[in-house]
């Protein structure tokens, strides 16, 4: 078997145990109150808070009226994931990284804990670094790339444009993240900057609501006590949740490879960590794990590029390290038996919608979460439409 092979048979192995999530819960509040709005009239759905991307995705898929409504809503993140694993192990291998590093990435990208969950449960984060990881893709060229002709070149990076608008009109960082990409692209001309350029700035008015309440939630919304100690302790929980989330391996040994990585990669990095770590130290709050996904996809581009160079014992450990963990989270998710308080287990939001006995203190739920899961299962969506009057006015 060709070694490229083998990493695509690790990123197709991950497909069914997402899809076992994806059937064996309910949909989250967040998914909910995405699927609520995309319902609601009007072109655009009425939300301030988010993007309209994922809801405008929703509003499509949810014409397969003959699929169950988790599995509708679902195949958004079930397509996102996959499609992003393939281009970060695409990344890792135009990045340098031999077959056994593209194999871990390709294992990273679908088997850690973060991106387990963030390919069932519909989330904004899928097309958003998508259209991260292609930018980085166009940015540093393959030979046969960089001698194409100049029409094809314009015409790639205006398609690159119009993925990271879409990109954009999913979640708000990518507005900052994927001009600085194109800025740093190395071997392109100008041209095809302003062409990759020119659909995000169209799309840019469309987010500014939800660019001022994303700020506002990142960076004014402080603990109820807000001291030093706390925002110290914020940082150092947001650090130690990427390494429960990746393993330290990728963390620690991409960060160190990363000096050889293109001007791009590590720009991105700097920004993200700039970012996370300015949330954490202005709230006294540890940022959503998620948030540092783009840097933690480029840190496992960089670690798999030094993968050849991992003694057996370090990879056997790095394999059940991410392997363990995954399987006994996957398994509470879909049948819950660990004996978590339900204030500290974050899968306890996933269950009881359907029956109408959602938990509506579980960590996650929000102001909103239980009226939307009520308006989606029990069809009763007053209070929802409510909430989003209110949103507008």
């Amino acid at each position: 078997m060709k070694p490229r092979r083998y990493a695509a048979l690790i990123v197709l192995a991950a497909v069914p145990l997402r899809l076992a999530l994806a059937l064996g819960t309910d949909l989250s509040p967040d998914e909910a109150y995405y699927l609520a709005a995309a319902r609601a009239p009007g072109l655009l759905p009425p939300l301030v808070d988010h993007p309209p991307l994922v809801p405008l995705l929703l509003r499509l898929v949810d014409r397969l009226t003959t699929l169950p409504v988790e599995l509708r809503v679902r195949l958004v993140p079930l397509v996102f994931s996959l499609g992003l694993s393939v281009a970060t192990v695409a990344l890792a291998r135009r990045r340098g990284a031999e077959a056994s590093g593209q194999n871990l990435a390709a294992f990273l990208s679908s088997f850690a804990l973060l991106p387990v969950a963030g390919g069932f449960v519909a989330t904004p984060d899928g097309p958003a670094l998508l259209a991260l990881v292609l930018a980085l893709l166009w940015a540093d060229p393959a030979p046969e790339t960089a001698a194409a002709s100049l029409p094809r070149r314009l015409a790639v990076a205006l398609g690159l444009g119009l993925v990271g608008a879409a990109g954009a009109l999913a979640k708000v960082v990518v507005l900052p993240l994927f001009p600085l990409v194109v800025v740093l692209a190395a071997r392109r001309r100008l041209g095809e900057r302003l062409l990759a350029l020119a659909p995000l700035a169209l799309a840019a008015p469309l987010l500014a609501p939800s660019l001022a309440f994303q700020l506002r939630h990142a960076y004014a919304q402080q603990a109820p006590s807000f001291t030093l100690l706390g925002a110290l302790g914020a940082l150092a929980a947001a650090a130690l949740a990427q390494v429960l989330l990746w393993t330290p391996w990728p963390i620690f040994h991409g960060a160190r490879a990363l000096r050889a990585s293109p001007l791009a990669d590590r720009a991105v990095v700097l920004l993200m960590t700039a970012l996370v770590a300015g949330s954490a130290l202005a709230r006294a709050v540890p940022p959503e794990p998620n948030w540092y996904a783009p840097s933690a996809l480029i840190l496992v581009v960089a670690f798999a590029r030094t993968g050849k160079d991992l003694a057996p014992r370090a990879r056997l450990a790095m394999l059940l390290a991410v392997l363990v963990p995954t399987a006994i989270a996957a398994a509470h998710t879909i049948h819950p038996f660990l004996p978590l308080p339900l204030r500290a287990d974050p899968t306890a939001r996933l269950h009881g919608w359907r029956t109408g006995d959602g938990p509506v203190d579980a960590p996650g739920v929000g102001p909103y979460g239980a009226a939307a899961e009520r308006c989606v299962y029990q069809e009763t969506c007053s209070e929802i439409n409510d909430y989003f009057r209110a949103l507008n006015e």
